[in-house]
């Protein structure tokens, strides 16, 4: 059984990570953090931020891991999905063709055959001990030895902490990508998009209307799309895919 943590670039993984080394003692996937391979060889998780390797080569390994769906039985798969529109600006760049990795995420998800698969999302995992601790139960995360699992009330009791080292760990690992740019207003999960037009947020919806199902759009119901986008409306003039 293997545990799999999908997201899109700037969306919370850091975070996780974070507090899977911290809580339990364990190396997670990517940039030493906490704890080091030679520490710990076997990563607590895999991870993707493009599982069905939309905008990457199937060979990719590491952060870009392509993850078959149909090959997911006995796995266990966790979907972490932040409000669209910040992962528009944030990690898209605006750019259709890099927002499909947001797209092709909630696609694995629902064409993955494993029982054992949830979606969380961004701002509760950001905002609530009780989420960050229901996500990493679901992962089965087994502590390093001589540790026992935290319960909600230690990771509470933790939390504030643990949010400014995260963030502090995060500045100084990526740097070149400007660091934790939320860190003065941690809990405004609508930073990134105050500067977009009405007309980029009607093109994110679109995209993502005519790009996924009716019952994988649902899953972006609590970000509130637009009433016409909701139940319909037209798409021709949507034609750009840059």
């Amino acid at each position: 059984m293997t545990s799999y943590v999908v997201s899109a670039p700037r969306s919370g993984m850091n975070w996780l990570r974070y507090c899977v080394e911290a809580l339990y003692g364990v190396r997670t996937p990517g940039k030493t953090v906490l704890i080091s391979e030679e520490e710990c060889p076997v990563p607590a998780f895999l991870r993707s931020h493009d599982a069905l390797s939309l905008t990457r080569s199937r060979h990719a390994e590491g952060a870009w891991l392509y993850i078959d769906p149909a090959k997911t039985e006995g796995d266990r798969i966790a979907v972490i999905l932040r409000d669209p529109l910040e992962t528009y600006v944030r990690m898209a760049k605006k750019r259709l063709r890099r927002f499909r990795r947001f797209t092709g995420n909630i696609q694995f998800y629902t064409r993955a055959v494993a029982e054992h698969k949830r979606v969380f999302y961004y701002d509760d995992l950001v905002s609530s001990p009780e989420a960050m601790a229901d996500l990493m139960t679901f992962l089965d995360i087994q502590p390093a030895p001589g540790r026992t699992a935290p319960t909600v009330e230690e990771i509470r009791a933790r939390w504030d902490a643990l949010g400014e080292e995260s963030r502090a760990s995060y500045d100084k690992r990526q740097s070149r990508g400007g660091g934790a740019q939320t860190k003065a207003e941690p809990l405004n999960f609508r930073y990134h998009q105050k500067g977009l037009s009405d007309w980029h947020k009607a093109r994110a919806w679109r995209f993502l209307k005519r790009t996924l199902t009716a019952e994988e759009f649902a899953l972006l119901e609590r970000y509130d799309p637009p009433a016409r986008i909701r139940h319909g409306g037209p798409l021709s003039w949507l034609t750009d895919l840059v």
